[in-house]
């Protein structure tokens, strides 16, 4: 079983919006396990079940039904990785929607996101694959009013769909949505979509460089193939990125996670030629780099978020690794740009 995980700059749009309402996010994030320390950084991932057990508690937190709308207002192309800076670089509006559609598993391995060309104009269908419970609603609202606040970013000026649906129903207060969208918005429905009008989507961004767009399409593809390997050893190292802040992660503890016995996940990580201490080691190894080029998290701070016991037993791992201490490393990479 894979573990579905939801990109970390995802999550630093909900942290901004925390923030903004007056509510510290640290907590919130410490009580759920994720390292509040990599929020924002593309290169990280956090557990889908994390993701939404944070949605959860920003909107008890905030007691803001409509919480989904103000994190939408926190998001900018970083927010969707590689696919964001494709989209302000596309030639047209549609080819933008293309390519969020085409890419959105990027941002979340539960997105599911179709464009389709329609008798009325363009249609952007968003859900998101909860394994049968449906999805907290705000996740969608921001998925909608993200997309819609992102396209508007990139022109530089309003955009008014035709109309929105949402299968949740109509809220109390609907003053925040009819803000957002400005436009007819149906609640109940089958589909979660928005609506546009043919000549606004076709419409040429200013900033179009669809040469560019291009290499980061690549890009975006590299990236998605990574990330939707199906080897048994990167499921292995998503469940290891999240023990690692709690200690030394276990076998039991990840058999336990990928809804198998310890037996079964030995063998299955001998049939691709690897072992649990190989996958710990690279893991932590990777991990080591990108807290070391962070001048504000200390040695202790870093053994704490690798799962070592201390911070001398963290720098005998990474002379192993590397043959150099981790302050060595730091320094020279501060001093001369190692990598």
């Amino acid at each position: 079983m894979a573990l579905h995980t939801g990109l970390s700059a995802w999550v630093l749009a909900i942290v901004h919006a925390l923030e903004k309402a007056g509510v510290d996010p640290v907590p919130l994030l410490e009580r759920l396990g994720m390292d509040a320390s990599r929020v924002g950084d593309l290169k990280h991932r956090y557990l889908q079940q994390q993701v939404t057990d944070l949605w959860k508690a920003s909107v008890a937190a905030t007691g803001d039904a409509s919480f989904g709308l103000k994190v939408a207002r926190h998001i900018r192309p970083s927010t969707f990785h590689v696919i964001g800076y494709a989209m302000a670089c596309s030639a047209t509006l549609s080819r933008a929607a293309e390519r969020f559609a085409h890419s959105a598993r990027l941002i979340s391995d539960s997105a599911k996101v179709d464009f389709l060309r329609v008798r009325e104009g363009y249609l952007l269908v968003a859900d998101l694959n909860t394994g049968g419970e449906p999805p907290i609603y705000q996740t969608i609202d921001t998925m909608l009013a993200g997309f819609l606040l992102l396209c508007e970013w990139i022109l530089d000026k309003p955009l008014v769909p035709a109309e929105v649906c949402f299968c949740h129903a109509r809220p109390a207060d609907e003053s925040e949505y009819q803000a957002v969208f400005r436009c007819p918005i149906r609640y109940g429905e089958r589909h979660n979509s928005l609506l546009f009008r043919t000549a606004d989507l076709d419409q040429m961004i200013p900033a179009a460089n669809e040469e560019l767009a291009m290499l980061l399409d690549e890009m975006a593809a590299k990236y998605l193939a990574l990330r939707f390997d199906r080897r048994f050893s990167r499921q292995v190292r998503d469940s290891l990125v999240t023990q690692l802040p709690h200690g030394q992660p276990s076998k039991t503890a990840t058999a336990r996670a990928l809804n198998m016995t310890e037996r079964t996940l030995l063998r299955r990580l001998h049939e691709e030629n690897t072992t649990f201490k190989e996958l710990l080691d690279k893991q932590r190894e990777e991990l080591a780099y990108d807290y070391l080029r962070r001048e504000d998290l200390p040695l202790e701070k870093i053994a704490d978020l690798l799962g070592f016991s201390s911070s001398s037993t963290f720098s005998r791992a990474f002379v192993q690794w590397t043959g150099k201490r981790p302050s060595d490393w730091r320094k020279g990479y501060r001093d001369f740009g190692w990598s």
